[in-house]
């Protein structure tokens, strides 16, 4: 059965709506998704506090919420209602109409009415309805727990919220600053969608600079973005604007001012990163791929599943080099313990760095001690794995849980027929994401021939393993016919190109990748690749493009296979979200709120870290970024932020 979470924002606004207008009847929307069986309600939007029946105004009202919820990225899932007298909580006629108008879009809604005789006892002050089977009639749902208590299928993602918000009105009166749809037409100042802006956690002021598609970087200077308390972006906007002066007049909380010569940019995206490996990063690489996997990658894989203090240590380690070096989501290969995986995952989770943990499944290995016993035995632990993975993070907000665990056969020579169809169908069964190396080497591509007789992209599909969810890594030996078939699935491509440099001996044909739609970002491949940076996978990744277009022209022409700077941080950042599935990368309202700060020089001619600068600067300008993305490391890096949480981060001067 489903259940609903319900977020301290949505429950302080439904609070503030009835407190403002109490003798009046009022209403709204709630905003959320659906994740496995909860239905998370995120925001609400009030819209009427002047209402009897489904009127025009409501009808454009729930049209501006839908438009409001989508661009969001979330949807519709639910009604509230307050009555005129204090102790009615009946659902009125006009509420049961609007709640089944949004359970035609959404099967799960739900709809609360407010108990005006909880609001000053400091307990949950929403009385559930649910719809009846296979009617249009709601009825309050009667269960042995009570709402909102231990054992229901409604919960509070604070338990304190109703007596928090019984504070914010008494001590603060944050109730009257609250707008609905009813108080936007009486004063076009007030809008419902501004009153977002009541339980504003963090608000910046400065450069703004992200990639929102390929190809297109936006510089906003000047501009105000907010964040609410839940770590999502509520507002971006030039600061002189009139809906910024809005949103800044109702916020009681300092702004922080981005100095004139930083930016705020997007956290990076690292899709590929094998965790265990980080334990002999930047030595073997002399070695080709099958030899190397033998000789190192095994051998650090099953010394970390066998010691849990010294996985402990390096995965502690891995993911502060991650949020030092401006990562903040990372697709990571893991090893075949569940033990050792679990406690990467909590480093992750802990450290505050947004990870997709894989299980490494395989049944075939050239190395005796380092394989699982058999392909059922493989599927059973990667069930496990997930279940144990989300117990992990259930204890957490919903919007706080950073790690989820991701279906990982390791590539096609290490698993038989019969494991990677179970893993298939665990993929579907549990809605988790897929990640595996496809196409990387010729020994390897030639090997699945021989062995399978089919290339390894046939393996995965045939296994409905190349879907949406997932992220092969590598792919250097697909030809434009298999590219299309990825873009055709949507599955994504991890480009690695300092690994493979070393390791797959042919580029990974990324423009034409791009050109057929393939989602792409980038991945460091640690340990297959050195550094464990983006930036320096951002300046490999332009200069193998720059490399195949000069063998392009010198072979008789053709499009370019070139890309650019600004292409490359696309692939970093927004690209490298899309990839994942995640709605980060980007600066726009609702997005989370991922973001590091960059500082290129403190005074207008002092250059920081490898920056220097003989003219005065001003601003933020393509040039000075595009120095940045050359040269630029750590030590310009001031402050990096995931789900809206300042992560404590040290750029190399303050460590030195």
């Amino acid at each position: 059965m489903v259940s609903y979470s319900l977020s301290e924002d949505a429950y302080l606004k439904i609070f503030f709506h009835a407190a403002k207008h109490p003798h009046l009847p009022v209403n709204g929307v709630l905003l959320g998704r659906r994740t496995s069986d909860v239905v998370v309600i995120e925001d609400v939007i009030p819209l009427l506090h002047h209402w009897t029946s489904l009127s025009p105004m409501m009808e454009i009202g729930l049209d501006l919420a839908k438009g409001h919820a989508e661009a969001q990225e979330m949807t519709l899932v639910g009604y509230y209602q307050a009555s005129e007298r204090l102790d009615d909580t009946a659902l009125s006629p006009v509420g049961e109409r609007v709640a089944q108008k949004i359970r035609d879009q959404f099967n799960d809604a739900v709809a609360f009415v407010i108990d005006g005789d909880k609001l000053g006892t400091g307990d949950p002050a929403l009385l559930p309805y649910l719809p009846q089977p296979s009617t249009s009639f709601w009825r309050p749902c009667i269960a042995q727990s009570p709402a909102f208590t231990t054992g229901s299928i409604f919960l509070l993602a604070k338990a304190d919220s109703p007596s928090r918000a019984i504070a914010l009105v008494r001590d603060h009166n944050l109730h009257e600053k609250f707008g609905d749809f009813d108080d936007h037409l009486e004063d076009s100042r007030t809008s419902t969608l501004l009153s977002t802006t009541m339980t504003i956690a963090t608000a910046f002021k400065g450069t703004l600079v992200h990639c929102p598609s390929l190809g297109q970087l936006e510089v906003l200077e000047n501009h105000i973005l907010l964040v609410d308390h839940q770590g999502f972006i509520t507002y971006v906007g030039p600061a002189e604007s009139e809906a910024s002066e809005v949103f800044l007049a109702k916020i009681d909380i300092p702004i922080t001012t981005i100095p004139s010569g930083g930016f705020l940019l997007p956290t990076f995206c690292d899709l590929h990163l094998h965790a265990p490996q980080f334990l002999f990063q930047g030595t073997g690489l002399h070695l080709p791929l099958m030899q190397w996997l033998d000789e190192y990658a095994f051998k650090s894989e099953e010394s970390l599943d066998s010691q849990p203090e010294l996985a402990k240590a390096v995965y502690v380690r891995l993911a502060e080099r991650l949020r030092d070096a401006g990562t903040g989501a990372v697709l990571l290969f893991g090893t075949i313990n569940n033990t050792a995986n679990l406690i990467l995952a909590e480093a992750m989770q802990t450290i505050g760095i947004r990870a997709l943990v894989g299980k490494l499944s395989m049944d075939i290995s050239s190395r005796p001690s380092y394989v699982e016993p058999s392909a059922l035995s493989s599927i059973h632990s990667a069930e496990e794995f997930i279940n144990s993975c989300r117990d992990l993070v259930s204890s957490y907000e919903p919007h706080r849980r950073l790690v989820e665990p991701v279906i990982t056969p390791r590539f096609v020579p290490t698993c038989s027929d019969e494991l990677l169809q179970g893993l298939g169908k665990l993929a579907r069964d549990k809605g988790v994401r897929i990640q595996s190396h496809l196409a990387e080497a010729r020994e390897e591509v030639q090997w699945v021939l021989s062995e399978r007789h089919k290339d390894d992209i046939d393996v995965f599909d045939n296994f409905d393993l190349l879907t949406e969810k997932t992220v092969q890594a590598h792919c250097t030996f697909l030809d434009t016919d298999m590219l299309s078939r990825m873009a055709g699935s949507c599955s994504a491509v991890a480009h690695c190109p300092l690994s493979n440099s070393y390791f797959s001996e042919k580029p990974f044909p990324l423009r034409e990748a791009l050109e057929l739609g393939v989602p792409v970002g980038l991945g460091t491949d640690i340990a297959g690749g050195y550094s464990i940076d983006i930036m320096n996978s951002m300046r490999q990744a332009v200069a193998v493009s720059r490399i195949r277009d000069g063998t392009r022209k010198l072979s008789g022409g053709g499009q370019s296979l070139a890309i650019d700077w600004k292409d490359a941080l696309y692939l970093a950042t927004r690209g490298g979200a899309t990839a994942l599935g995640l709605s980060c990368g980007v600066f726009q309202a609702g997005a989370p709120f991922d973001a590091q700060c960059i500082e290129l020089y403190k005074e207008s001619d002092k250059g920081v870290g490898a920056l220097d600068f003989f003219e005065p600067q001003s601003g933020i300008t393509l040039g000075v970024l595009e120095k940045w993305w050359c040269i630029g490391d750590e030590r310009n890096r001031c402050g990096i932020w995931v789900q809206g949480q300042r992560l404590d981060v040290k750029n190399a001067s303050e460590r030195a």
